[in-house]
């Protein structure tokens, strides 16, 4: 146990050693700056800079709701930032004085994180300040390469500028993607998603491509073309604010609609959510990443929506079902891929595992009669805990089932009904009580 406890230890130092080292890059550039070229305290751009980076850090992050100031539960008192602040340091270290652009990145988070600064938690001030003062100087640094022919040709300083964005996007990422690899103590899909995913990576692309719009604006019209793009990126925040709320209030209809279907015949009560917690249980032993089990839970408590589309008689019926009202029942994965596929997000994962979640292992299932792993592995997953839940519920013609005789059944059935990896990852957790 002791020796865990210090691996544990040296992994959370190496967070500290790489957010440190960070820090004493820039602080050796801000005095290397300020001893080659001075400080200008009376410039007056120095000061819009500062307040048009205040703006651009604090305002577009609040608006931007899928954009997550907070990445994890464990560290959900500190704010690790990625915000559309890429065009006013792009344009600061073009503009002024570099040891003015580099001071202004500590002022901002000063100004924004104090708080930060004086907790135990500094690191992720240090590491905030330090990676965009790097950046500022890095495309200082490039745009100067050739000082005549920027200056004096602007569709080769426009070019620059374009390629400088790039670099800094890219080197922004980069640094971020060492930082969550290093707090999350892993590389993995899920790190990535979390810097990434949900449209992160496009908003942020479409920041650095806007970097050089404003830069051609602010060659014809001066720095008052900063808060003309301010607007525009608030009103590119606003878009995605109100996509993401509408795709969320048609993912909640659906649910309510799912939930609604249950409460109409108490045999089928509560059933979503506990297909839902079996499927993430065995999708989690299969070592599938936090945003592939979140999808996998609303597969879960979505799996039966397409019944909605089945006449209630159907549904509700409290005998046997006929054949003609069975090959109907049949229809339901088939209505709720329909439904679901509605959703962009959802239309390759899952609406195609809802889809699938009655197919068989030997191809016998509906409704398309695929086979073994032609059936996507998250419909195998959702069908063993869609069987097991159901067997173990009671149903107008039938008592429920033993928990033994539903894993019996199940035991029989591997390699015929089930696909056979799921049926022992699913009997392992059973027997160790996590279903």
């Amino acid at each position: 146990m002791k020796k865990k406890g210090v691996a544990l230890d040296l992994k959370e130092g190496l967070v500290y050693i790489y957010t440190l080292a960070l820090g004493a890059i820039y602080v050796a550039l801000l005095f290397y700056a300020i001893k080659k070229y001075g400080f200008d305290y009376s410039n007056i751009d120095f000061y819009l800079f500062f307040l048009f980076s205040l703006f651009f850090e604090f305002i577009p992050v609040r608006f931007q709701t899928f954009f997550e100031n907070k990445f994890d539960e464990k560290y959900k008192e500190h704010d690790l930032y990625l915000s559309a602040g890429l065009i006013v340091s792009v344009l600061s270290a073009i503009h002024l004085n570099i040891s003015n652009a580099l001071i202004i990145p500590f002022l901002v988070f000063l100004v924004l994180r104090f708080n930060v600064l004086f907790s135990k938690n500094y690191y992720y001030f240090i590491f905030n300040v330090s990676s965009i003062g790097i950046l500022v100087f890095l495309s200082y640094k490039v745009y100067n390469v050739f000082p005549n022919v920027v200056k004096n040709n602007l569709i080769f300083s426009s070019f620059v500028v374009a390629l400088i964005s790039i670099f800094y996007f890219v080197l922004n990422l980069s640094f971020v993607l060492s930082f969550l690899t290093l707090v999350y103590r892993r590389f993995s899909k899920d790190v990535i998603f979390k810097l990434i995913g949900e449209g992160r990576l496009t908003n942020l692309f479409s920041t650095s491509i806007n970097t050089f719009i404003v830069y051609i604006l602010y060659k014809f019209i001066g720095i008052s073309a900063i808060p003309v793009s301010f607007f525009t990126v608030i009103g590119i925040q606003l878009g995605n604010y109100y996509a993401t709320k509408y795709r969320q209030a048609k993912l909640d209809l659906l649910t309510a609609l799912a939930k609604s279907l249950e409460e109409k015949d108490s045999y089928t009560f509560g059933h979503g959510e506990n297909v839902a917690k079996i499927s993430v249980a065995i999708a989690k032993e299969l070592g599938m990443q936090d945003n592939e089990l979140n999808l996998i839970e609303i597969a879960g408590l979505l799996h039966d929506v397409g019944k909605i589309g089945i006449p209630d008689f159907i549904v509700t019926k409290t005998g046997k079902l006929t054949r003609d009202e069975y090959e109907i029942m049949k229809e339901h994965p088939k209505k709720g891929y329909e439904i679901l596929s509605q959703i962009t997000e959802f239309k390759d994962t899952i609406a195609k595992w809802v889809l699938h979640h009655h197919e068989r292992w030997d191809g016998k299932g509906y409704p398309e009669g695929i086979s073994g792993e032609e059936i996507p592995l998250e419909s195998r997953i959702l069908m063993i805990a869609d069987v097991y839940h159901a067997l173990t519920s009671d149903r107008p013609y039938r008592e429920a089932w033993s928990k033994e005789q539903a894993i019996g059944f199940i035991k029989d059935n591997a390699g015929i009904m089930f696909d056979p990896k799921i049926v022992n990852i699913f009997l392992k957790l059973i027997e160790g009580g996590s279903i």
